[in-house]
């Protein structure tokens, strides 16, 4: 046992001494160092797969993980972008809102318009009716005209020191005279509320023969003396004769009653026919 092992330690010996030989001067030794070279060859193309499948691998995983940080990184960027743009088209429309409110007020000159923002609307029994953030002390009073530029939202039902409640146009309660806005026509009459926002208004005790036809357009007619003439009701859907067949009748599609308002006008005073009311 010993002689094998030492027969294998000489020939060990005796390989090394060989392929030193051959590395120190290939020239010298060709056929030692062919055999050396086929020796080592496969090896070192195994150490050389290998280290280029490890620096292959840690290339990959680093790439992954930076597409998945760029990921994030532009997830972010989207979300922020959306952000902003929800921004950006909320500002635009309470830009283009003010501007219309600006317009009307400088289209008025003969009214003096106090601007309330809408607090919600009331609960219950009162659910036809809104709250505003304006009332006595900015001269609010009860039955005055509350508009925006579409036209009537409704009339001051209580005033309040610092808030007002309005009845809007559609409430049962309200009731406003109103006349035909068309030369050939000014018939005269009520608008009544019935109830809803998507129910359509009364215009009652016209006269029989008024010409009151789709589309024309209804205003106030300042009568009452509490609120400007002008002011746009609504548009007439149809006209029939009543019950009795004695008066007329009219539908009346509300022009500015609509959910999410958000600022409106009070009338606090106003000129007609020179008369300051």
């Amino acid at each position: 046992m010993n002689k094998k092992y030492l027969s294998l330690g000489l020939a060990v010996a005796v390989l090394l001494a060989l392929f030193g030989m051959a590395l120190q001067d290939p020239l010298r030794f060709p056929v030692i160092n062919r055999a050396v070279t086929a020796v080592i060859t496969p090896f070192a193309a195994a150490t050389n797969a290998v280290g280029g499948f490890v620096d292959d691998t840690g290339k990959a995983m680093t790439t992954v993980e930076s597409l998945q940080q760029e990921n994030e990184t532009l997830h972010n960027e989207i979300n922020e972008l959306r952000y902003a743009n929800l921004a950006m088209a909320d500002i635009y429309a309470e830009n283009q809102r003010l501007r219309e409110m600006l317009n009307y007020k400088n289209s008025h000159p003969d009214e003096q318009l106090v601007v309330a923002k809408v607090l919600g609307r009331a609960p219950g029994e009162l659910r036809d009716s809104l709250y505003i953030d304006k009332g006595t002390e900015d001269g609010v009073q009860q039955d005055m005209a509350v508009v925006t530029p579409e036209g009537l939202v409704g009339l001051v039902d209580e005033a309040y020191a610092s808030s007002a409640r309005v009845m809007l146009v559609t409430s049962t309660r309200c009731n406003v005279g109103a006349r035909i806005l068309r030369a050939n026509s000014r018939a005269v009459g009520i608008v009544a509320g019935r109830g809803g926002d998507n129910v359509p208004l009364l215009m009652e005790h016209l006269p029989r023969e008024a010409e009151v036809y789709a589309g024309d357009v209804v205003v106030t007619s300042g009568y009452s003396q509490n609120h400007p003439s002008g002011i746009v009701i609504g548009t007439v859907k149809e006209s029939s004769l009543d019950a009795a067949g004695l008066l007329r009748n009219a539908t009346i599609e509300p022009a500015a009653v609509r959910s999410g308002m958000e600022e409106v006008f009070v009338v606090i005073w106003h000129q007609q026919d020179g008369i300051a009311k």
